[in-house]
């Protein structure tokens, strides 16, 4: 029998201390979080970096997590509407009736009728999906929608007698024309810088808006020289910028959910993908 205070005893206990110390630490290690860096299938059994499970133990735990008390207190994402879809609702609306009494057709040249869908639809509506882009995070959205909602509601005010407008430049029809035609130049540079940031997303945005500039650059040059004929091109010009609003507001709601005829929405190139 040996002795414990022999040196080979002694040998033997810090032998097993020095083990024991090693064990601790790779335990340590162990007990830090780990990466998995690959997960591979095979039939009925699923690895996880060195670990290989069978498919229905995976499914069961992952089950028992899901029914458990935390799970079920913890606080669920929502997802917010997308409000594209009424912005150009409200937009493509009044650029279509607008645009056939500048066209002439059937004879109206009088838009009186529809200063309220200008002030209420155009313009409130607009506004309000355009600060709604606001909490989505969409800030192109929110510029047009928002800048759009301000146009016609200061087209609807522009045609309220009771704003007093049109009674202002009574005396000289001339200079109502010039201050007419200066505000919708303003609105032809607008329109041309959100054009050309629309070069990377739909081909029916990109049209609308460079339908929408061809409208307004006709009109303001039909105000200033006073050609109804020019003023009628520019109305055309705004039929086709609504056409484009109404089918990209289709593909933004229809889906095989909801009808039989979804419509999608054909990125330009170089567009951005999800």
């Amino acid at each position: 029998m040996s002795n414990p205070s022999s040196p080979s005893a002694s040998s033997s206990i810090s032998a097993h201390e020095a083990n024991a110390q090693h064990k601790t630490g790779s335990d340590q290690v162990l007990g830090a979080p780990r990466v998995v860096h690959q997960v591979t299938a095979d039939g009925e059994y699923v690895t996880i970096g060195a670990q290989t499970f069978r498919r229905q133990d995976l499914a069961n735990i992952f089950v028992n997590d899901l029914d458990s008390e935390t799970y079920r207190r913890r606080p669920k994402l929502q997802r917010l509407a997308n409000p594209v879809p009424l912005g150009l609702a409200s937009f493509s609306f009044c650029a279509l009736t607008l645009s056939l009494v500048n066209a002439r057709v059937r004879g109206v040249t009088i838009p009186s009728l529809l200063v309220a869908p200008f002030l209420f639809f155009g313009g409130a509506i607009e506004l309000f999906a355009g600060l709604l882009c606001f909490v989505t995070g969409d800030t192109y959205a929110m510029t047009v929608f928002s800048a759009f909602g301000g146009f016609w509601i200061s087209w609807g005010c522009i045609n309220t007698e009771a704003f007093g407008v049109t009674a202002a430049y009574a005396d000289d029809p001339q200079m109502f024309a010039n201050i007419t035609g200066f505000f919708l130049a303003g609105w032809v540079v607008f329109t041309f810088l959100v054009w050309l940031c629309s070069m990377k997303s739909t081909w029916g945005l990109f049209l609308l808006l460079g339908f929408l500039d061809m409208t307004f650059l006709l009109l303001c040059i039909g105000t200033f020289i006073g050609n109804v004929n020019v003023t009628m091109a520019g109305g055309y010009f705004g039929i086709l910028s609504s056409i484009c609003g109404w089918y990209s507001l289709y593909c933004g709601i229809s889906n095989d959910d909801n009808g039989y005829l979804p419509l999608r929405a054909y990125a330009m190139p170089n567009a951005a993908t999800v």
